[in-house]
């Protein structure tokens, strides 16, 4: 399904996940986000990772999006995206370094929010799978931390909602041809949930 189309108009309240373009023409990062996930889970018992690791997959040699990586619980930012996104973000989380064990472009952090927010309204909702995927996720809006970034809920603590206006911030600066917009929800009742924007 196509990320860009049938999105919510500017000034609506919507959620997405953001994904790189996975095609044949990109090479992407592939994160070891244990670490990240324990602290997400846990943050009393295991202590915020100092630097992540990751490994380059896909076309070698293909083109590296300024956002490389798909994982769910460690949005990958590339140097430049950090640096013009970090006045915004960097109130409402942490940016934490991306090692590359096979070489290339260095300069790769993990944007990781802080915000924890008990926005979902169960009801109207789909249970977290094993997992602990949403696959219909329906906010209260009064609920959501709009200024924030992006924010984990409660329910799932190791998948990274955006907020509309950083999705769109971050593709407008990566390039709307390098990054996916899935729509998680709107409030806007003329637009169509990605049907499993958490999954693969």
């Amino acid at each position: 399904m196509d990320g860009t189309m049938n999105l919510p108009t500017e000034g609506t309240l919507d959620v997405f996940r953001i994904t790189p373009d996975f095609g044949d023409r990109h090479e992407g990062l592939l994160v070891d986000a244990l670490p990240i996930m324990r602290w997400e889970i846990d943050s009393s018992a295991h202590p915020l990772p100092a630097a992540l690791l990751a490994d380059w997959h896909g076309n070698p040699g293909g083109t590296v999006s300024d956002y490389p990586s798909g994982h769910t619980a460690a949005p990958v930012l590339s140097r430049k995206l950090a640096e013009e996104t970090r006045a915004a973000f960097q109130p409402f989380g942490t940016f934490i370094p991306v090692h590359v064990l096979d070489g290339g472009p260095d300069g790769f952090c993990a944007y990781i929010p802080d915000v924890v927010a008990d926005c979902l309204d169960h009801e109207a909702s789909s249970a977290p799978d094993e997992a602990g995927e949403i696959w219909r996720a329906v906010f209260v809006p009064d609920r959501i931390p709009c200024d924030a970034p992006c924010f984990r809920l409660t329910d799932n603590k190791t998948f990274v909602y955006w907020n509309g206006w950083a999705a769109r911030l971050i593709q407008s600066l990566a390039g709307p041809e390098n990054v996916e917009l899935r729509l998680v929800w709107s409030t806007d009742p003329t637009t169509e949930p990605h049907p499993r924007p958490m999954g693969f």
